[in-house]
Parts: structure tokens; sequence; C-alpha cells
């Protein structure tokens, strides 16, 4: 038995330890063309003990994969229903001191609902961390001997800075209310308040009941907030108010009062999130036009670069630390193409996080056949989805001026087609990308020092 065992742990311990060198070949095989024999022999080797250890093949495979930190997609538009938050109940007990068997009233009161608050932080990007459903904890029962019920614990949703929320209407929401007893306006009363076993209020309790039922005011104004700061706090959802203890309905009229208040029922919300990223710069240009190699090369930010259009798939944000220690965020949007106001390519869904960047930097390659045809392109779509937006103040990079002599001839021609201020560089040597970032600086400045400036 004690050999089986042995043996067992060896074999999970040499498959864990394969697994990871499986995956780690995966990744070589593409930048190192030497190894491709020897990747082979250890995929080869792997295959065989996944063959015989099934049952701890998939979650070794798992932990391999969160071991590499692969990533999950980019989400910039979500709904979620929040739900739950109701208030706990009143008690209705009362205290034995001897020689009475019924004391005076000490039920506890009822603990409040759950709040639901949502916080923009610059530590998240995406709007996939958020769920579709919150269930909001309630607060809990009061108890015997004036022991008030505990609130419901608030939930915190964290969102990317630049999140729009808009709350949208919900068919109206009817809480089911059982018939307990016979007479209609006992039934009625019965939503807001419990009574003691079978007892039965006399009608002038009863319109005091009535007069102290407090139902939540709704105003029809559906809720729309812009987070555009970061650690910007909002309640979008409050909890139910909880139920008084029975105490609380003590009268000269009535010692004894056998009545403790309901907790709040509170009606779900439903809210849609909306991001639009939110920057000083932002980079706009056709696909493979080097926005992404520019970034790069003046930022902190490692977006990914290749030699084929449609790299960057969603917008990667970086800053820029200048040497007096005043900083820029800058981003890298989704290639452009024609016909993306008509949601062509990745469309409409990346053109709402361009108009929210203060200034934008055209990206250009020198080195295509027309690249003032490109300029107008990129102008065209903005215009297009947006009236105004090319308005915006703008900078021309001519990126790939080193590539050849025709990259010199379209600068000239460039300059004479348009009046935007145009800074040749070359963002994979890092070339004249100062004058850019200085440049940049002294718009974003600008900018911000005008008060009346609206992005």
């Amino acid at each position: 038995m004690r050999y089986q065992l042995a043996k067992l742990i060896s074999q999970r311990a040499a498959f864990g330890g394969y697994s990871r060198s499986l995956f780690h070949s995966q990744n070589v095989a593409f930048s190192n063309s030497n190894s491709l024999a020897e990747d082979a022999i250890k995929l080869d080797y792997n295959n065989s003990h996944i063959a015989s250890l099934p049952s701890i093949t998939s979650k070794s495979l798992l932990d391999s994969r969160q071991v590499l930190g692969k990533g999950t997609s980019f989400v910039d538009s979500c709904s979620l229903i929040i739900q739950g938050g109701k208030g706990g109940d009143g008690e209705i007990t009362f205290d034995k001191i001897p020689p009475r068997t019924v004391g005076p009233p000490s039920g506890g009161n009822g603990g409040r609902g759950g709040d639901v608050y949502v916080v923009a932080s610059k530590n998240v990007t995406s709007l996939n961390q958020v769920k579709k459903v919150y269930a909001v904890q309630g607060g809990q029962n009061g108890k015997s001997k004036r022991q008030h019920g505990a609130n419901g614990a608030n939930t915190i949703i964290y969102v990317p800075v630049g999140t729009i929320i808009r709350q949208v209407p919900l068919p109206e929401y009817k809480e089911f209310t059982p018939s307990i007893y016979e007479d209609a306006e006992m039934n009625a009363l019965s939503k807001y308040y419990k009574f003691r076993r079978n007892y039965i209020p006399q009608k002038d309790r009863i319109k005091m009941l009535w007069d102290r039922v407090e139902v939540r005011k709704n105003s029809g104004i559906m809720m729309e907030i812009d987070l555009i700061k970061d650690g910007q706090k909002h309640l979008v959802f409050r909890g139910g108010q909880g139920g008084f203890g029975n105490p609380h309905f003590q009268t000269p009229l009535i010692a004894g009062p056998g009545i403790a208040g309901r907790g709040e029922v509170v009606p779900p919300v439903k809210l849609e999130l909306e991001l639009k990223t939110l920057a000083d710069v932002g980079l706009v240009g056709l696909p493979n036009a080097g926005k992404s190699t520019l970034l790069k090369a003046v930022s902190n930010a490692h977006p990914k670069i290749a030699p084929y259009p449609f790299t960057t798939l969603n917008p990667y944000i970086g800053t820029i630390d200048f040497p007096d220690f005043w900083t820029m965020t800058i981003a890298d949007m989704p290639g452009i193409i024609s016909g993306a106001h008509q949601n062509q390519g990745l469309g409409l869904r990346f053109l709402r996080h361009i108009e929210r960047n203060k200034i934008f930097v055209y990206v250009i390659d020198l080195a295509s056949p027309n690249p003032w045809d490109d300029l107008k392109i990129l102008q065209d779509e903005l215009e297009s989805y947006k009236v105004g937006l090319t308005l915006r103040p703008s900078i021309v990079a001519a990126n790939k001026a080193d590539v050849s002599d025709i990259a010199k001839e379209n600068l000239m021609i460039l300059r004479e087609k348009t009046s935007m201020p145009i800074v040749p560089i070359s963002a994979k040597y890092d070339k004249n990308v100062t004058t850019l970032t200085s440049l940049m600086r002294t718009l974003v400045t600008n900018i911000t020092e005008e008060p009346n400036q609206s992005i």
C-alpha cells in the first residue's frame, strides 16, 4: 500500500513538472525555432502521462494556464441587476419578571439591508469583473432582550474611470403577500407589520398603524452617473429599513403590544454600464500605422506589437512621466478603417472611447502611397461618428519618417494638405518622440487651464 501511494505521488509530481514544461515549450516555440525538436519530445512525453492520469489532467492544465496569466476579454458595456437588501423584521417578545409570566416588551429592531456602491478605480481597466446579478445581504431580524439585528453588509462594485451608469426601468415590482387573515385590511396591513398569534388589533389601533406606515417614494427619475475621477463613489442601491420591535409600539393605552414592524422590501434595480476611456491624449490611426509602437516608446504601457492589422483589439492606456514629475495619460485606440462609423471593422464599439480624450494624435504612416488620404479617412470617420469631434486640438505624428526617400516627399505634400502641426517621428527607433511629447504636453496644459473646455 505504501509503495503504491509513493508511486502515485511521484507520478503526480512528474506530471505537474512536465505540464509546466509543456506550456513553456509552446510559448518558446514561436521565438526559438532551434528548440522545436526538444519541445516536441517534451510534448510526446506529456501525452503519455496524460493518458495514464486522466483524473488530474484538466486541473493541471488549468493551473498552467493561470500561471502563464492567460488574459480575459475586454468588456466596455454590460448590464446588471441588484436585488435583495431587505430590512430585518422587528421581534415580538416580553421580559419574564417573576412572579409575572409576561413583563414589559423587549423585542429588538431589525437591521438595515445592505447598500451597493459603485467606485471608480484607475486600477481597473475593463468591465469584465462586473457580475450580472448582485444579491445584496439583508438585515438580520431583531431578537429578545432588546437585541437589535445586524445590518446587512454593503457591496462595492469597482469599475474603470470613465464609466457611465444609467438606470433602466423594470416592470412594476409587486411583492407577494400571503392571505393570513380573513379580513382584507388585516392582510394588507400584514405587509408592513407582524402580529402575535391570535392577536387582532382594534379599529383605532389599526388606524394608528396605517398612519405610521412609511412607503419609500419613487421620484420616477432614472439615475445617470458619470465616474470621471479615481476614487469617485456613488450609492446606486439603498437597502431596506429594519422593522421596529414591539417596544416601539408601547403607549399608555397599549402596555404590552403584540405588534412589530416588518423589514422594508426594496424593489430590484437594473443598471447599464458603459465605459468610455478617459485619457489626456488619444492615438488615432489606421490599422498597422504604428500606434502601439508609439505608445510603448513614450509611456510605461506594453501593448501587443505585431506586423499585421488589428493587433490592438481594445484600448491601452499608458502614462508619460516627465522629468519635472508632471504626468500625462495616453491611450492607444484600435485601428479605424473607412466605414467604422457604420460599424465596419471594429466599428462603433471603440469609437466611443475616442470622444473622451482631450487631444488627438493622428498617427500616419508616411511610407504609405497617399498618407494624406489616410488622414482624411480618419477625420471623416470621427466627424461622421460625432459632429465637431475633429475640431478638438490635434497633432499629426508622421510615423516611419526614416523608411525611405518617399517618406520625405510624402511629408512635404502632407504639410501642404493640412494646417495641423506635423511632427515626423520614428516610433520604432525612438526618433523625435521627445518633440512630439512636448507638443502634446503644451496642448493638454492649455486645455486644462481653460475651465470652460468640455470633453
